[in-house]
Formats: C-alpha cells, sequence, structure tokens
C-alpha cells in the first residue's frame, strides 16, 4: 500500500510540473514545439485506442455485474453509457470554443467554465489514478505519460494565447485539483469500477479532442518522424503491459 501511494505522489508531481513546465515550451521555437505536438500527438493517439477504448467496450459486462445493474440496465447499454460520457468530454471544450469564438460576448462566463473544466480534467485524473495502479502499475504509468503530453501541450497553447490568465490562474487550478483529487482517492479508495470508468472516460474524451485539435499540428507543421515514434513506443509499450496482464 505504501509503495502504491509513493507512485501515486509521483505521477502527481509530473503531471503537476506540465503545468508549470507549459509556459517554458510555450516560448520554444515552432519546430521544437512541432516536436513535442507530434510526439505527444501520436502517444496519446496509441493510448485512446489502443487501450481506453477497448478497455471501455470490455468493462461494460464488468461494471454492470458489479455495481448489479445488469437486471435493470443491459451490459451493452452500460457501454453506450460510457461512450456517451466521452462524447461529453469531446462537446465541452468544443462547444465552449464555438460559443467564445462566435459570440466575444460570452467570452468572461466561457472562461469561467473552461476554468473549471480544466481543474475538473486534473482532479479526476487525481482521483482515478490510485485505483487504476491497483489494475495495473504499467497501465497507470502509461495514463499517466498520455495525460502529461495532453496537459503539457494543451497548457502550451493557453500559455501562448492567455499567458497572463494562465500564469495567475489555470496553473494553480491545476495543480490545486490534482492535489484536491489525490485526497479524495485517499479517504474513499479504493473507487468503485463505476466511477473509474465514468472519470477515465471524460478525461479521454478530453485527450480525444485535444489530440486531434491541438496536439496533431496541420500539415504543414507535422513531424511525421516524431508522430509515428510517440505512436509506436506507446503501441508496443502497452501491448506488452496487455500481455502481462493477461497472464
Amino acid at each position: 500500500a505504501l509503495m502504491l501511494w509513493i507512485l501515486v505522489i509521483i505521477c502527481v508531481v509530473t503531471i503537476g510540473s506540465c503545468h508549470w513546465l507549459a509556459a517554458v515550451i510555450s516560448k520554444q521555437s515552432e519546430s521544437v514545439q512541432d516536436r513535442w505536438a507530434s510526439v505527444g500527438g501520436g502517444a496519446g493517439l496509441a493510448y485512446l485506442f489502443v487501450h481506453l477504448m477497448p478497455e471501455l467496450t470490455s468493462g461494460g459486462e464488468t461494471i454492470s455485474q458489479a455495481a448489479g445493474m445488469q437486471s435493470y440496465l443491459p451490459s451493452a447499454l452500460t457501454e453506450s453509457l460510457l461512450f456517451l460520457v466521452v462524447l461529453l468530454g469531446v462537446l465541452i471544450p468544443y462547444g465552449l470554443g464555438v460559443i467564445s469564438t462566435q459570440k466575444p460576448s460570452t467570452l468572461q462566463w466561457a472562461g469561467i467554465i473552461r476554468l473549471g473544466l480544466f481543474g475538473l480534467v486534473s482532479y479526476l485524473y487525481a482521483y482515478s489514478l490510485p485505483s487504476l495502479l491497483t489494475t495495473g502499475f504499467s497501465y497507470g504509468i502509461l495514463y499517466t505519460v498520455a495525460i502529461s503530453a495532453h496537459v503539457l501541450l494543451a497548457d502550451r497553447t493557453l500559455a501562448q494565447n492567455h499567458p497572463k490568465a494562465f500564469r495567475q490562474r489555470f496553473r494553480w487550478i491545476g495543480s490545486f485539483a490534482l492535489v484536491a483529487g489525490v485526497i479524495h482517492a485517499a479517504v474513499l479508495h479504493p473507487i468503485s469500477d463505476l466511477a473509474l470508468a465514468t472519470a477515465t472516460a471524460f478525461i479521454g474524451g478530453g485527450l480525444l479532442i485535444s489530440v486531434f485539435r491541438e496536439e496533431l499540428p496541420n500539415a504543414k507543421q507535422s513531424r511525421l518522424g516524431w508522430f509515428f515514434m510517440g505512436l509506436l513506443s506507446m503501441t508496443i509499450l502497452l501491448l506488452i503491459a496487455t500481455t502481462r496482464h493477461a497472464q
């Protein structure tokens, strides 16, 4: 148990440091930032499609049984509802971006919601991490790597576009949310399979839109070599972890 929480602290500090390193990355040359974005995009894409999506699909029956829902909620419907949570994780940040762009008068309240969403993702990561690590240390570590890439590159965009707000609010909220998530997880550990799947599904939705919108540069900026390095590295590590977990 002690080893688990030491690893949790290391992973959370890693994510927390990404909130602060983003400002440094945002000041690097465009070519350096493109490499970071390509590697992060490849790793995030691999994590989503090689591990997270299959895990959500296969976990419907397990969750239904564990939560005692199979008598009134079929496993297939449970799976669909989990993917609905993924969809919400995509739609909420997308909708906020569209509204704030098309209606500048909404910038203030859209910014508040975005700040809350920013903190929620950090909180859910820290909240779900201890239980995820108990299912397999490898999965927890790779989850941290994927989320680190997401946080670092999404924060980079914030640091570039809203430097003052990022320095004064966003990175602080992200860091405090991580601490709150760890404390909540420690009080309620282990969390239920349903809560774990819901949290990771919502984070997965945010990771999905981030990969396609922010972490994958456009055709002119993309560095295919770096992208495939991140993609293949994460894919190989996930397949090794899955093979070991199945044995």
